[in-house]
């Protein structure tokens, strides 16, 4: 839960930490890159990421990475967690685009990536074994830190870091301007980062008037990279602020050489902003329409009150993945106002 941002967050803690879904998936492999990474040092601080279970091995993997080890597991509202399993669109990962483009290519076929499209509710359990996985997890481990989803959104994320940067002794953050991002902005971050070549020759695309697209000319454009808003290094400015006020700035950004904006003839710069603020505009534009559609907690009850044979088998499910939580941390559960209401709901279910 959580896992995208957190390991982001760790980056700008200094410590390396491979998300689990870029890794191969055989334990094995895995073991042999992480063992690689540590005995070469090339990282101060070093952390292993499981997001999931359905690896071959990966119960040899947890005991070999000792019962010891520090474990920090995210964790949230069970309602919340079946809402993200069940309410994004999940293909969306799966790239199928070129991320370098000119001013002629037509950025709308990375608008239509990030588009939601309305699904039927499916609720899956196969599925949602491979996302409920505390339980499989958390018995090869015995030193374990639970981090509500809560901790790492915008307004938390940078005071539980620096807790977690003392109590774990790793570097505490110092770009404290990615800490007030939000990770899952509608799809956006499954398109990023996005490079355009911006050359004069090239004839430039709008949504008023089509062009045809021309071949990239790396050698001779200026680049400009749309990405997560992050502090740029001393050789880049992001101008985002100059094609658009919106407050996605928080979580964009569009990058470019202090030097190349000195070559620049002010005429062409000033095409270049208007082909980047259109296309800006039609990103802020379906990423909140994305983010009004996405289902809601309260979408997921409404199913579930409607569905007593699946609320049962998902109470099923939720009172053995939370075994350890209401044990050892019961405040957490009871802090998840979602889940103590399908709680009621199954008592109501059970009653009747």
């Amino acid at each position: 839960v959580g896992a995208a941002a957190f390991v982001s967050y760790l980056f700008f803690c200094d410590l390396f930490c491979n998300p689990s879904w870029n890794m191969p998936l055989d334990s094995k492999e895995r073991y042999i890159q992480n063992f690689i990474d540590i005995s070469e040092g090339k990282y101060q601080y070093y952390g292993v990421n499981i997001s999931e279970f359905n690896i071959k091995d990966l119960e040899k993997f947890c005991h070999l990475s000792g019962k010891d080890t520090p474990v920090i597991i995210g964790t949230r509202d069970s309602i919340g967690i079946l809402k993200h399993c069940v309410g994004r669109n999940w293909d969306k990962h799966i790239i199928n685009f070129n991320h370098e483009f000119n001013l002629s290519h037509d950025f709308r076929d990375y608008i239509r990536h990030i588009t939601h499209k309305d699904m039927e509710l499916n609720i899956d359990f196969k599925d949602l074994e491979n996302s409920f996985t505390s339980t499989k997890i958390l018995p090869f481990f015995r030193n374990i830190t639970p981090i509500d989803c809560e901790e790492i959104l915008p307004h938390n994320a940078l005071e539980t870091m620096e807790r977690l940067a003392t109590k774990f002794n790793f570097n505490p953050p110092k770009n404290k301007t990615y800490f007030q991002n939000y990770e899952f902005k509608g799809y956006l971050r499954y398109i990023l980062p996005l490079v355009l070549y911006a050359n004069e020759k090239d004839p430039i695309f709008s949504l008023e008037k089509s062009v045809e697209e021309t071949p990239l000319d790396r050698e001779n454009s200026f680049v400009f990279i749309i990405n997560v808003n992050t502090e740029p290094n001393e050789d880049h400015k992001n101008i985002f602020k100059e094609l658009s006020q919106d407050p996605i700035s928080k979580n964009l950004g569009v990058y470019v050489k202090k030097e190349d904006l000195k070559r620049i003839d002010k005429e062409f710069y000033a095409k270049i902003k208007a082909y980047l603020s259109e296309f800006i505009a039609e990103i802020i534009r379906v990423t909140k329409e994305a983010e009004e559609k996405i289902l809601k907690e309260k979408d997921v009850l409404e199913y579930l009150k409607k569905h007593k044979d699946i609320s049962l088998k998902f109470k099923q499910m939720c009172d053995e993945e939370l075994k350890y939580f209401k044990q050892n941390h019961p405040n957490l559960v009871n802090s998840w106002h979602y889940y103590k209401e399908f709680e009621k709901l199954c008592e109501t279910f059970a009653i009747n």
